[in-house]
């Protein structure tokens, strides 16, 4: 199998077996990555046991392009029933670095792991050889402890899965740590917690066979030239804190390019990776403290990671405690914090050290927000919900109120196709054409080859909204099957043309070079439909109800400005966009329309082949996509 190594390795804790599965059976509908976790986990989860349960499987897949010099491909992704899902529900999350390469440089193009073992293990892969071995003299350990024992312990090559005491203990919120900084969140760590797995280690020396490596050269080239001098990478420049440096680009491998992701030192010294703007929302806090930012908001994400705690739902739960502290919810008594140092290494410390042990006020921090609200009470709760962000949002752009409202994950990938291309746009508007090529005439035709039609980029209608939404979801599930880079796929523009369009079908030209398996970038959309539509199986196997909840919060229909909190709004604070012909609109202050938002998934339900009333699949639509274990398994949700 070119661009495979053929085998999913499978890891039975309970009864410390090693077993493996034939890549091939899922390859051909599901392509990889989101694709084969999706339909491992439809086959072997159970809809009415927990997150925790031994029997829920724990899947890590990659896809058909990681390990090959395919650009910016090695990414992987770690799926199952996450416990800080509310309710509980299938989710995935990406992840980068290395690992995933190594895995199956080592032979295996995923993991699936069952049970839960007696006490604590490790799982070591040197190539063929795969072992179970006792870790319990890491127990506890923070994760930059158990990487270095472990490096120790199995050689300095291998590329390490890792957990600390915050995914230890039963909590929520627990991360896996990768290599550079990588983080799998919504509680994936703690799902290895719970099956007693401290980390996964692979080294690998094997060479994944590619079926035309001349043609994937040249699709190479082509986006060097497309990328070259005169296009604008939104995430290529890092953001550093005040007093901190950005001492260099941190690559993951295989990636030409490169992203936020980079390593920043403080004005006293320290040395981390950072690769979003996380450490930005602490500095809220060490600002409000010390009127500056300290060594505090540079530290918070590099601690936060070591505990193996999400540093984002660590925000949230900051928020919070502040909000509830404000108007009485919470008092120090309540918290056994000082909420007067909030913002400090040692408030945050203190924090991380009661989620981690599941301590007084940790034991409940530890269940995630949304949780930790509706145990607090009614007034509690509604801090919280006014807590949820919405970058690049409904308020915005009409397409993305679909996806926030269909998809039951954070559509953080999707939301950056939305927002890429109408920054770029703004760029050239308010700069008069100098910091940007992407005029009103190339964002349209850009429009019309990744959204189905220039409509989609008239901001003054909801008309084309439906299918661009639908386009950039099936371009998105794709992406996370091959599995490619957000920060780099797709390609929407080109600097090397005369028109500035991007080519939407360079992801199948490339999965085409190197399986040997010509696929156009039709069929790759029709596989990755199949996808979609399996993932909202899952969806309705564990409790979704249809159109029913497929909603948005009440807030979204209120006309209110909203706090700037994406990339298109530090571009464009007025939150400009085309309209019709050569009209130039705000969408600031704006509010969704609840009557033409119910239209609109009327029309992303025929578009889709679903039951308009009930947001349920369709048999005939099942059948169509070759899905018809779902139409077996899911009768009541299938009309």
């Amino acid at each position: 199998m070119f661009g495979w190594t053929g085998k999913i390795l499978r890891v039975d804790l309970s009864e410390k077996k090693i077993a493996l599965i034939e890549t091939e059976q899922y390859s051909d509908r599901f392509i990889g990555g989101l694709g084969i976790g999706e339909k491992i986990y439809w086959d072997e989860a159970s809809p009415d046991k927990d997150a925790f349960h031994p029997d829920n499987p724990l899947i890590i897949m990659t896809g058909p392009l990681a390990a090959t010099s395919a650009p910016a491909a090695s990414r992987w992704v770690i799926c199952g029933k996450s416990p800080l899902m509310y309710p509980e529900t299938f989710y995935s999350g990406s992840m980068s670095g290395f690992f995933g390469a190594e895995l199956k440089m080592a032979g295996f193009d995923g993991i699936v792991i069952t049970g839960r073992a007696s006490s604590p293990v490790y799982v070591s892969i040197h190539d063929a050889h795969v072992e179970i071995k006792d870790a319990r003299h890491l127990r506890g350990l923070m994760n930059s402890e158990t990487r270095e024992r472990i490096r120790n312990e199995e050689g300095e090559k291998v590329k390490l899965l890792s957990i600390g005491p915050g995914a230890e203990n039963g909590s929520r919120i627990g991360i896996i740590l990768t290599d550079v900084a990588g983080s799998g969140s919504r509680g994936f760590g703690s799902v290895m917690g719970a099956k007693n797995l401290k980390a996964i280690a692979a080294a690998g020396t094997g060479k994944i066979p590619v079926a035309d490596a001349a043609r994937i050269q040249r699709i190479r080239a082509r986006i060097k030239e497309m990328t070259g001098p005169g296009y604008f990478n939104l995430y290529g420049n890092p953001i550093a804190l005040p007093g901190s440096t950005v001492e260099k680009k941190v690559h993951c491998h295989g990636c030409p390019m490169g992203c936020w992701r980079s390593l920043h030192r403080s004005a006293a010294g320290n040395e981390g990776i950072r690769k979003c703007q996380t450490p930005l929302f602490y500095s809220l806090w060490d600002r409000k403290l010390h009127k500056e930012v300290t060594e505090s908001s540079f530290i918070a994400t590099t601690m936060a990671n070591d505990y193996s705690l999400c540093v984002l739902e660590i925000v949230f739960l900051l928020m919070w405690m502040e909000k509830c502290y404000e108007q009485g919810i919470l008092t120090e008594k309540d918290t056994g914090l000082q909420m007067n140092t909030m913002g400090s290494l040692e408030f945050l410390e203190a924090m991380f050290q009661k989620i981690a042990r599941r301590e007084g006020f940790g034991d409940l921090l530890a269940e995630g927000v949304v949780i930790a609200a509706e145990k607090t009470g009614r007034a509690s709760e509604e801090i919280a919900k006014e807590l949820r962000m919405f970058p690049y949002g409904p308020k915005v752009f009409p397409q993305s109120a679909l996806l926030y409202a269909v998809e039951q994950r954070p559509p953080i990938t999707e939301l950056h196709e939305v927002c890429t291309a109408p920054t770029k746009w703004a760029l050239w508007h308010t700069s008069g054409g100098e910091k940007s090529y992407v005029s009103t005439e190339v964002l349209r035709k850009i429009s019309r080859q990744f959204w189905g039609s220039e409509a989609a980029v008239d901001f003054s209608t909801h008309e084309g909204k439906a299918l661009a939404a639908i386009k950039i979801q099936h371009r998105e599930y794709a992406k996370e099957s091959l599995i490619l880079c957000d920060f780099v796929w797709p390609i929407y523009d080109n600097a090397g043309s005369a028109d500035h369009v991007g080519d939407p079908t360079l992801d199948s030209q490339l999965l085409s070079a190197v399986t040997g398996k010509e696929i156009s970038g039709a069929e790759l959309e029709r596989t990755a439909e199949r996808i979609f539509n399996l993932n909202r199986a899952l969806m309705l196997r564990e409790g979704r109800k249809g159109r029913v909840d497929d909603c948005l919060p009440e807030r979204l229909f209120i006309e209110r400005e909203e706090p700037i909190m994406d990339v298109f709004g530090m571009h464009n604070p007025q939150l400009l966009l085309p309209g019709a012909g050569d009209e130039i609109i705000s969408r600031k202050g704006k509010a969704v329309d609840k009557e033409k938002f119910e239209l609109l998934k009327d029309e992303y339900y025929e578009l889709r082949g679903w039951d308009r009333a009930t947001g349920f699949l369709k048999k005939e639509k099942l059948a169509e996509l070759d899905l018809p274990e779902v139409a077996e398994q899911l009768k009541h949700k299938v009309i």
